[in-house]
């Protein structure tokens, strides 16, 4: 039977909303779900009000010798790792298999919530034969000219609480710009969930549903030129990190800047969500090692 929640968030304009949200399970304060084209967080329950905010992670890897390995802030996703989830890494030149052993809920320097993820090696490539789960979790050798610029940037943003959002290309790939415009024309307005059509600029509270799809389109446009024009440019919003397995793009930001048209971490976050970047040739990156 399904338990009966008012699910309360404030809004990107800074107006509390209260739906009602029916869960087959209940929820808890760490409960992730997902509701209106995003992830959220379950900061606080009281009663059958559950307190939400927008839901991110961070995962540490505690390795055998007691070492620990913190990464950054990402925001969560449907493919973010959740307990029992097993990934391999590369460890010395050599695979090594992970476990996500607890979440928790926790709270950042600023006093804001995210879900604190542990993960231990459970050594399944030595069992024989050997059973190696997927390699989700990208790490590679930086080389010396990029690794102390990567691990300012993911400093700076585990020190200012902020998202940070990796993408990259394969080795030898170079985007399909042409690819990215053709999905952007093509693209429907059932393909854009809630949360992206107000991020793209849309009220559809008091803007023309028959104007909808024309706005978001203008606005991914938009997007696509800046993000390219700084990708080949300047790299003033985007920064750019070569690595022996490829590139990385990465953008830093906060939730607000994920609805800013001149936020290069809104662009990128813009063009992932609706898919553009996947067209043209981009993947995202869970988590960059830098050794």
């Amino acid at each position: 039977m399904a338990i009966s929640y008012e699910l309360v968030h404030v809004s990107r304009s800074g107006h509390e909303l209260v739906h009602p949200y029916a869960s087959e399970e209940p929820l808890a304060p760490g409960s992730v779900l997902h509701y209106e084209g995003r992830d959220w967080l379950v900061e606080e329950l009281d009663g059958s009000r559950a307190l939400l905010k927008p839901a991110r992670y961070r995962l540490r890897l505690r390795h055998p010798d007691g070492r620990e390995e913190l990464g950054a802030f990402r925001r969560y996703r449907p493919d973010a790792p959740r307990v029992g989830h097993t990934f391999s890494t590369i460890e010395d030149g050599a695979p090594a298999s992970w476990e996500v052993v607890q979440d928790q809920l926790t709270r950042d320097d600023q006093g804001e919530p995210y879900l604190a993820l542990t993960a231990e090696r459970d050594f399944s490539e030595r069992d024989d034969p050997p059973t190696l789960p997927e390699h989700e979790l990208e790490h590679a050798v930086a080389r010396d000219d990029g690794a102390e610029a990567a691990a300012a940037t993911l400093a700076r943003a585990e020190e200012a609480g902020q998202f940070v959002e990796l993408v990259a290309l394969e080795p030898g790939e170079a985007p399909d710009w042409a690819e990215a415009r053709a999905y952007l024309d093509a693209i429907g307005i059932e393909e854009i969930h809630d949360d992206l059509l107000v991020r793209c600029g849309v009220d559809p509270g008091r803007d023309p549903r028959e104007h909808w799809l024309t706005t978001v389109k203008e606005r991914l446009g938009a997007d696509l030129e800046a993000f390219r024009a700084d990708v080949e440019g300047g790299h003033d919003e985007i920064e750019e990190w070569e690595f022996q397995e490829g590139r990385v793009f990465a953008a830093v930001g906060t939730y607000a800047s994920e609805a800013d048209p001149n936020s290069g971490h809104g662009w990128l976050t813009r063009l992932y969500d609706a898919g553009a970047l996947g067209a043209a040739g981009f993947t995202r990156v869970r988590k960059v090692d830098l050794v």
